[in-house]
């Protein structure tokens, strides 16, 4: 997630703008300057701390104690731009309400007088309808004379779908299997069966029916030969490791099928640009065409045990 943040604040500059791109770098930072006056901070919100793909060994001592990236959220010279910083609903040794608190003490002494906050999660569960709101409201009742404002969640972003069909694009497999973590909720998983439909692929889920072996079995069953696995995760982690060990198993029964993992969503300034409209409340309408800039470096989640799978 502290990836994901360094590139929201990178793009403070561009991304952050509202006017005309035509401005020259000292009316963006005026712009930036009014932007903080007014009362501009955000704080992004996710269930646990993610070093976002670091490797066993690789140092990761900028992400501090808790879930507020410290050496980041107090801001002395406004010219910066927004305020923005990380909290966790779970795996700190604060509350969430009480990271809100910290970072909004610190917002105020930087000139903020409202917080929006921005949850990082790609459904709207149970954290999202219930944890998240409940820790805000407990927030709330500690800053009296502060806003603080709960954003829509990550997954409403209709820009989601467009950075998905730019994943595609990395492989010439036309059978996605869109993999979610899944909900017990009712209808928690018709967001996910939309979207699936909607990229030419069909659903599976992680922890509920119907599962990706039971995918895999009913395309091979229809004929397809080949299928892409595209995990619908925000970050590497012991999920998407455990996806890769399953896919190697899934090679190795179905020898005659071929598999191509894709990376789950993972940290980019297209994706931190959809977390800015967010915070901005600039979402596009759901009908409304969003371009995705595409990137210069396609990149594959390689498993190499297995020839059957690329």
């Amino acid at each position: 997630m502290e990836r994901l943040a360094h590139f929201v604040r990178s793009q403070e500059a561009g991304l952050w703008e509202t006017g005309s791109r035509s401005k020259d770098r000292s009316d963006s930072r005026r712009s930036a300057s009014t932007r903080l006056a007014l009362g501009e901070a955000s704080l992004l919100l996710r269930r646990s701390t993610s070093t976002d793909g670091l490797k066993p060994g690789q140092d990761a001592s900028f992400l501090g104690t808790s879930g507020l990236y410290r050496a980041r959220v107090s801001v002395p010279d406004a010219m910066h731009g927004p305020l923005v910083g990380t909290a966790c609903l779970e795996t700190e040794a604060l509350p969430l309400h009480r990271q809100i608190v910290e970072f909004s003490r610190r917002a105020c002494a930087a000139g903020a007088e409202r917080v929006r906050l921005v949850p990082l999660f790609l459904l709207a569960g149970v954290h999202v309808v219930d944890d998240i709101p409940a820790e805000v409201e407990q927030a709330r009742q500690m800053l009296p004379s502060l806003t603080l404002e709960v954003c829509p969640h990550l997954g409403n972003h209709p820009g989601l779908k467009g950075l998905l069909r730019q994943k595609l694009q990395t492989t010439a497999i036309k059978t996605p299997i869109v993999l979610a973590h899944g909900s017990r909720r009712p209808g928690g998983n018709d967001a996910i069966y939309a979207l699936a439909q909607a990229l030419g692929g069909t659903a599976a889920f992680w922890t509920v029916a119907p599962s990706l072996e039971s995918q895999v079995i009913h395309h091979m069953q229809s004929g397809v030969q080949r299928v892409a696995i595209l995990p619908y995760f925000l970050f590497a982690g012991t999920t998407t490791d455990a996806l890769t060990h399953l896919t190697e198993e899934l090679a190795e029964r179905f020898p005659k099928m071929g598999f191509h993992l894709l990376p789950p969503l993972g940290p980019s300034p297209e994706l931190a640009r959809l977390v800015i409209d967010l915070a901005l409340d600039r979402v596009p309408n759901r009908g409304q065409q969003i371009p995705v800039p595409m990137q210069r470096l396609a990149f594959r989640h390689g498993i190499h045990s297995s020839s059957m799978v690329s």
